[in-house]
């Protein structure tokens, strides 16, 4: 039996022998060419950071135990494993897939995004084991992409397969946040305040206030009222103007007031809410908490700082004037009772 490769010599075997051989050099041309393959396909290259030492090199696969890379020598590039347990971690540079969806704000932008991200994703998952890949912070800017687009059950798919796994990676207690915030906006209160309950508070002024405002509408639904305002009102005396945090803020300590019967500091509120921000839908709201609540904090102004009941006027002469709500408390508006 006669068996041709290429580039050498022929020559001939019989029998078995022969069908043998043919197997065998196939084998190695098969090889060789999965060799070529990897070698072509590897990604890098990147500091690889060892107890030995530090290397340059691409990386091609990785198994359970060593991580394959392809160095360059005298005789061209060749394979070489580094066991996982030597690697202290790759330095990858910030992919630009990162810096673009971070950009990204159009539909066709957001789309790219996805795109860019899908094939980052791809290329490096077989090495998510390794430490420095940023695999899961990939997963992670993918996940923001969604949030931004409102598909909050994508992007809480993905932060849930993060907070899986092992470690305490930093990109953990990120995935933490965002998830939180997304479980409250899609109104799963308990799910929210699981999640961002002893979280790492972020130093972003944005993120803070996202995540202290999903926490307090997150508590305040779970009827854990004073703890709500705790956040509510950390984010309108600290922060009271990042995302319009003492508007917002102040509007839903009012919710919490009414709960907890609180009625002079609700009525201090309201009243701050007509004068700094009249014409405003949480200014609108505040009115009607005061028509709805105006017993309660006529009341109450009668002992705020140990001072006499404010004076409400001569009560109604007639029953009409009654019916009308002509003078009187029924007339009065919150300007009436005014709190230092």
């Amino acid at each position: 039996m006669t068996a041709r490769v290429p580039g050498r010599k022929r020559f001939c075997l019989p029998g078995a022998a022969g069908t043998a051989a043919v197997l065998l050099l196939l084998g190695c041309a098969s090889t060789l060419a999965q060799s070529s393959a990897r070698l072509a396909a590897a990604i890098g290259p990147f500091s690889i950071e060892t107890a030995r030492g530090t290397i340059e090199a691409r990386l091609s696969r990785c198994d359970s135990n060593t991580l394959w890379v392809v160095r360059e020598g005298a005789g061209g590039a060749y394979e070489a494993g580094i066991p996982l347990k030597e690697i202290t971690r790759v330095l990858v540079p910030t992919p630009r897939a990162f810096v673009f969806a971070e950009q990204a704000n159009t539909p066709d932008a957001l789309r790219t995004a996805h795109e860019a991200l899908d094939r980052l994703i791809g290329s490096l998952r077989p090495f998510r084991l390794v430490p420095g890949i940023p695999y899961y912070e990939a997963l992670l800017q993918k996940a923001r992409v969604y949030d931004r687009q409102g598909a909050w059950r994508d992007s809480l798919r993905l932060y849930e397969e993060m907070l899986k796994q092992p470690g305490d990676d930093s990109w953990k207690q990120s995935a933490r946040r965002q998830a939180g915030i997304a479980y409250e906006l899609i109104g799963e209160h308990q799910r929210a305040a699981d999640m961002l309950e002893g979280v790492a508070l972020p130093d972003d002024e944005e993120m803070l206030s996202s995540v202290l405002f999903s926490r307090g509408l997150a508590r305040a639904a779970l009827n854990r009222h004073r703890e709500a305002l705790m956040d509510f009102l950390y984010l309108v005396v600290f922060h009271p103007f990042v995302q319009n945090n003492e508007l917002r803020g102040l509007d839903a300590a009012t919710t919490c007031y009414v709960e907890l019967k609180d009625w002079e500091s609700l009525l201090k509120t309201i009243q701050w809410l007509q004068k700094e921000y009249p014409g405003t839908p949480e200014a609108r709201r505040a009115q009607e908490l005061y028509a709805d609540h105006r017993a309660e904090m006529a009341e109450a102004a009668q002992f705020i700082g140990g001072e006499a009941p404010p004076a409400t006027g001569p009560k109604p002469s007639s029953e009409s004037e009654q019916k009308s709500g002509a003078g009187g408390p029924d007339a009065a508006t919150i300007e009436d009772i005014e709190v230092d």
